[in-house]
């Protein structure tokens, strides 16, 4: 069953579109001639022939269409129509047999609509694909937060999947499948990228090492242990040994000779071989072990300068591989430590008898040595990295996808138990509908088997001539052709072609007898069981009142028959413009002022050359002569129309209903009321009878609210102001005359109030 249908930018539709919503088995669509009804009806039958057209069907399960325009009436009309073949009264036991595959048809039908809804859902956006979508793009949106987060860092890893959220996603399912590079951290990978995926790497220079051999054997020279003194032999020795001044005494023996005599102490004689006894004390040992302590604070100086000054251009100049902020405190600390041995070896040469222990440097300059032996492995990895550019660039993009793989580990795997969970389900359901598909063809099979050997097209015939007679065509009737007996062709009671020489009322009926005879047949051999939806688009122009009474009546069967689910027709469309037949095919006597739930009321208008529909949830259809009520309480009532509109009211309601001549309403008017009168019907008659040419006629507003006011007055005049009141939907208390016509109530507000003016409404509506 169609559910919408949208029609856009076709004949005069507009570019935005006019859509038919909520359709339902019985639409009734009214509309003047003109206005866009048989568009529609062409959008039913082929929506592929325009782009303009839109048509979407319930569940998305297409039936056949079958249209009554004005298109099949020139299609099917000529020297012979296509035999209409429907199933013969003398096969019971085959009817029985095709009722039995239909209805096997029709559930294999409603499983498939119902394993299709829960595929896809009602509309074709819902179902297991719909969750199985959603969770995919749970998926996409929770992989790409990764790609944005790491965008900067792994830019080259990503390359060909950074522009697009579906495809990085479906990169991160495979790699789940399949990588099994080395899991590294996000640091790791991070420093690495820096090398590996840098435009122009060059190779970088090891730092050549700082040796600290030297240190241990310095600082833990003998000399420094041991007390520095002279001879013990000597007579003052006993004297400078018990007194421990010997540093003392060998700074003052400098001073004894540049005294020539004195003591430089005490001023008095020295003694007569005091300075040889002094010079005896201070003997060669003694002066080779302060050479050895002079030769000691010189080397040791000389290394400290050398690796102090290594340090600092280190630093100064930081290697690509040396954190200097490390490095700079750790020759802070060796520096002190130098310090404070430089100061305790000055201490031994001023006071060589002291004993002296230096602090050990050797886990100071061991820490700076690592360091530097890190930098400089760091220096070959990073150097054979770039030499080995291309297979480096690779292994590092595959552990990064890695890395992103196990930060999205807990959404891959909820993803992928859902989706299996899912598909199994969808794979279930698309095999279903395959064998129930697959079964139905061959019910189908069967079904078209047992039609071409009972039907024929010889009870259509029999049928239509019956109707023909019936209705006093007694002139033509229709009979078997073709060479295979499969044709119609229309002859006169001689035999002779009527073809062409039929009136165009016996051409409409005839045509309609066709078309409404398939409805339970087909013009093959095979189909009589096709579910079918039906479109009559203004099946009774010219045709008498009693023809069309029968048509209306067939209509009506089909009406019937669809809410009652008899038959294959599955859905009707009425289009008309004549109020007779639309009263007719929509009277329902149980439908009480709102539509009823198996159908929809719609009305098709142009203005301007441009159509729209508009839906009323009740019948908005009343007589012509209640239209043009409608077209002057509109207050948008175009100007052109709207005189042909008022002496249609004043002829049917005053004149031939009233029976007051023009003469005699004028007559009751006196003076300029007359003139006003009078040149009201002039302007009426003006305006219905004649064309008017746009450079000599205006009609504004102005004058048709002047002549509006009195066409009032001849209501009032003559007697019917109620009447006026009534179509007009003027209260009493309005009723005083302000100058202005009404206060209007939109047509499509409520519908109008039950009245009965004319006894017989004409059949044509407003401009007819």
């Amino acid at each position: 069953m169609i559910t919408d249908i949208e029609i856009a930018n076709v004949a005069t539709y507009p570019a935005t579109g006019e859509r038919l919503t909520d359709l339902k088995k019985i639409n009734y669509l009214f509309g003047h001639n003109g206005c866009g009804k048989t568009t529609i009806s062409r959008a039913v039958h082929d929506p592929s022939i325009c782009a303009g057209y839109t048509v979407n069907w319930r569940d998305g399960r297409e039936l056949a269409t079958l249209v009554f325009n004005r298109d099949f009436a020139e299609a099917s009309f000529g020297d012979q129509m296509q035999g209409i073949f429907t199933l013969g009264e003398d096969s019971t036991r085959a009817v029985a047999e095709i009722e039995r595959l239909t209805g096997e048809i029709a559930g294999l039908d409603s499983d498939i609509v119902n394993l299709r809804r829960n595929l896809v859902g009602e509309d074709g956006t819902g179902g297991r694909e719909a969750e199985l979508a959603a969770a995919r793009a749970a998926l996409i949106d929770a992989c790409w937060k990764s790609q944005i987060d790491h965008k900067d860092a792994f830019m080259d890893a990503f390359t060909g999947y950074r522009g697009k959220k579906s495809d990085f996603c479906t990169k991160l399912l495979a790699e789940a499948e399949r990588n099994i590079s080395k899991l590294k951290t996000l640091d790791a990978l991070t420093a690495e990228a820096a090398t590996v995926f840098q435009d122009a790497a060059t190779p970088e220079i090891a730092i050549a090492p700082i040796s600290f051999d030297r240190f241990a054997g310095l600082e833990a020279s003998p000399i420094l242990a041991r007390s520095v003194v002279g001879r013990d032999d000597v007579v003052v020795a006993a004297l400078i040994g018990r007194l421990g001044n010997s540093d003392w005494v060998k700074q003052g023996v400098g001073y004894l000779a540049e005294a020539d005599g004195p003591c430089p102490f005490c001023q008095q004689p020295a003694p007569a071989g005091l300075l040889d006894d002094l010079n005896a004390f201070f003997d060669e040992q003694y002066e080779a072990d302060l050479a050895s302590i002079d030769l000691l604070a010189a080397s040791y100086e000389q290394a400290v300068n050398a690796v102090i000054a290594r340090i600092d251009a280190l630093i100064a100049a930081p290697h690509r591989f040396v954190d200097a902020v490390i490095l700079g405190e750790r020759s802070a600390a060796l520096k002190t430590a130098f310090e404070l041995n430089i100061e305790r070896i000055m201490a031994k040469r001023k006071e060589p008898s002291g004993v002296v222990e230096l602090d050990a440097t050797v886990e100071l300059t061991a820490a700076i040595t690592a360091l530097i032996a890190a930098a400089n492995d760091a220096t070959e990895q990073y150097n054979t990295t770039i030499r080995n550019l291309a297979s480096a660039k690779s292994a590092l993009t595959a552990q990064i996808w890695r890395f992103v793989v196990e930060e999205r580990r807990t959404d891959l795997e909820t993803y992928q138990t859902t989706a299996s969970n899912l598909n199994r389900a969808i794979d279930g359901m698309r095999r279903s509908m395959g064998d129930k598909t697959t079964r139905r063809a061959d019910l189908r099979r069967q079904l078209s088997a047992i039609e071409e050997t009972i039907t024929s097209v010889r009870p259509t015939v029999d049928s239509i001539n019956r109707i023909l007679s019936q209705y006093g065509f007694s002139n033509f009737r229709l009979e078997v052709a073709g060479e295979r007996d499969d044709m119609y062709r229309l002859v006169r009671l001689d035999g002779s072609d009527a073809a062409y020489s039929l009136s165009e009322g016996e051409r409409s009926f005839i045509t309609f007898l066709y078309f409404y005879h398939q409805l339970a047949g087909s013009t093959s051999s095979t189909g009589t069981a096709v579910e079918k939806v039906v479109v009559f688009d203004d099946p009774v122009s010219s045709l008498d009142a009693d023809v069309l009474f029968v048509v209306s009546a067939l209509i009506r069967k089909v009406i019937s028959d669809v809410r009652q689910n008899v038959g294959n027709v599955r859905q009707v469309f009425v289009l008309t413009h004549n109020i007779y037949f639309h009263k007719e095919v929509s009277f329902d006597r149980e439908r009480r002022g709102q539509a009823r739930s198996f159908e929809t009321f719609w009305i098709v208008r142009k203005r301007e050359n441009v159509s729209s529909v508009t839906h009323y949830d009740y019948n908005p259809v009343k007589t012509s002569y209640e239209l043009l009520w409608d077209e002057v309480r509109n207050p948008d009532r175009p100007n052109l129309t709207i005189q042909n509109t008022m002496r249609r009211i004043v002829e049917n309601y005053l004149t031939v209903l009233g029976g007051l001549k023009q003469d005699e309403i004028v007559a009751l008017f006196e003076g300029r009321d007359a003139q006003i009168c009078a040149s009201l019907f002039s302007w009426i008659n003006d305006g219905s009878h004649s064309s008017h040419d746009d450079i000599y006629v205006a009609v504004d507003d102005n004058a048709v609210q002047g002549y509006l006011h009195v066409f009032r007055e001849v209501f009032e005049r003559t007697g019917h102001g109620a009447h006026y009141r009534m179509m007009m939907r003027i209260s009493e208390d309005d009723s005083q005359d302000d100058g202005v016509i009404a206060v209007p109530v939109d047509a499509a507000a409520a519908p109008p109030a039950r009245l009965a003016p004319p006894t017989q409404a004409p059949e044509q509506p407003v401009g007819g």
